[in-house]
């Protein structure tokens, strides 16, 4: 199906294949930035695939060159640049931070996909990904600084924690560049790959290994990564707690344990063991 847009015009083309809702970013009109029309559709894309049990995992990807530009709702708040004020410069950073929270917190499995990069707000959504991948020669940066922006809708916070601060205040106090094998190396993405072929392979591959990981392990082991970032090491282990005994609630565990003891692996994807074989 394809998601509307502002004017009507297709924001979003939304697929479902094996279990994986592929979401694209078709805007070409709008550079596949962050318009309006795609922070409200993605947003309701993400709601909704949280909501559908026959939905295991997302892939977020843009379309044309495969790059996600940055905040254009910017111009989309008034008619007349100048006529922007303080009120419309929170309201950008709330619907910013907004759809971040909810790809972060998708308990479910989520790729982000930047074939050729990203740069301001269309980085900041892909860092909450889970895993983002993109071809070595990508190209990767936040030129808020020279725009006279902040990068607001998490770029500071997530940047500055999964990279090593001195990188991350290159990239971010400067607007520098980085290629999609520099920002895989200092960690800001996922991997690197040479070309679209090996991407394509590698996506492929995660997908497959994803199909054996018990959906509610993945969603609690998340849920107790993002708790690194919420507090001191004793919340954590609170939250370590608490989800173990709700992923072993589910009792997933019983029938992985069933299959390994016979030698073999449990594709909870299709509701079977199967033979380790099937890993390689």
């Amino acid at each position: 199906m394809t998601a509307k847009g502002a004017a009507d015009e297709a924001a979003l083309d939304i697929r479902t294949e094996n279990g994986v809702r592929f979401i694209t970013k078709i805007n070409a009109a709008t550079h596949y930035g962050i318009s309006i029309a795609v922070c409200r559709e993605l947003g309701a894309a993400i709601e909704a695939a949280a909501c559908d049990p026959e939905v295991r995992a997302v892939v977020i990807d843009a379309g044309g060159r495969g790059f996600h530009r940055g905040a254009v709702m910017v111009t989309e708040l008034q008619a007349d640049m100048e006529a922007l004020g303080d009120e419309d410069f929170r309201e950008l950073v709330h619907r910013g931070q907004q759809l971040g929270r909810k790809v972060a917190g998708l308990p479910k499995p989520v790729i982000g996909l930047a074939r050729s990069g990203a740069l301001g707000g269309g980085l900041e959504q892909l860092l909450r990904c889970d895993f983002v991948f993109a071809r070595e020669d990508a190209r990767f940066s936040f030129p808020e600084v020279t725009l006279g922006f902040v990068a607001a809708w998490g770029g500071t916070q997530w940047a500055g924690r999964m990279m090593p601060m001195r990188r991350a205040q290159e990239l971010l106090l400067l607007g520098n560049a980085i290629s999609g094998s520099e920002a895989a190396e200092q960690g800001l993405i996922t991997r690197a790959f040479a070309d679209d072929a090996a991407l394509d392979a590698h996506l492929a591959d995660v997908l497959g290994q994803l199909e054996r990981c018990s959906p509610a392990a993945f969603a609690q082991t998340k849920r107790c990564l993002s708790a690194i970032w919420e507090g001191p090491l004793a919340h954590g282990e609170a939250v370590e707690l608490d989800a173990e005994a709700g992923a072993m609630g589910t009792g997933d565990f019983r029938l992985a344990y069933a299959a390994w003891m016979q030698g073999m692996t449990y594709n909870f994807a299709q509701g079977r063991p199967e033979s380790r074989d099937a890993l390689r």
